[in-house]
């Protein structure tokens, strides 16, 4: 069922339960579950309004959650351009991952970048969070439960990309590096992982 679909009928049973709760019946029990559906509708709510004011990016989620610190990283994903009208691979044109601060206290992020496993090469990186894109230097502390898109500046030549085999001789292996309240986190995309994401983000 469409995620719209699904907030009507979340929606629509919490203003069922309302009503039964107002009539006198089961008056405490039908009281909380209203409240219990009503913040899920909320929720609901909220994410189809973030999914129309920041477009996620075109990619495949092949990677489990990795829980690491006070962050869980969920996401990685190869961002491509737009595919051409040839039917050719469409090039690819960023890197990102997304993030959410699990633990209890807020984080400040200090920097955070792409590493190539096979060269060196070193991409920046911007934080997605509210529709909008901003330098990590820029960023407010991360209060608890926020949710976050960490975005790569544009891989190979500007509006072009790379093709799909150029970007494997570079990209073939993935590091993750990001530095928040004095501690470094390195995560580790292998060549493997980096090749099947690849192929679904082609599909």
């Amino acid at each position: 069922m469409a995620l719209r679909g699904r907030v009507f009928w979340v929606a629509a049973a919490a203003s069922l339960i309302a009503a039964a709760a107002s009539a006198g019946r089961y008056r405490v029990i039908v009281t909380a579950a209203a409240a219990v559906v009503a913040l899920v509708a909320a929720g609901a709510i909220a994410l189809v309004y973030y999914q129309h004011h920041q477009p996620l990016p075109s990619s495949a989620d092949v990677v489990q959650t990795r829980q690491t610190g006070p962050v869980t990283w969920s996401r990685l994903y190869i961002n491509s351009a737009a595919a051409s009208q040839s039917g050719a691979p469409a090039n690819i044109t960023a890197l990102s991952i997304a993030g959410t601060n699990t633990g209890s206290q807020e984080i400040k992020l200090d920097d955070a970048y792409f590493l190539s496993g096979i060269d060196g090469t070193k991409l920046s990186v911007q934080i997605g969070r509210g529709g909008g894109r901003y330098k990590i230097q820029n960023v407010s502390p991360l209060p608890p439960g926020a949710f976050f898109f960490v975005v790569s500046d544009p891989i190979g030549p500007k509006d072009q990309g790379l093709s799909p085999d150029n970007f494997l001789k570079t990209w073939g292996t993935i590091y993750f590096v990001v530095k928040y309240n004095g501690t470094t986190q390195k995560i580790e995309f292998d060549q493997e992982t980096v090749e099947s994401t690849l192929t679904s983000a082609q599909r």
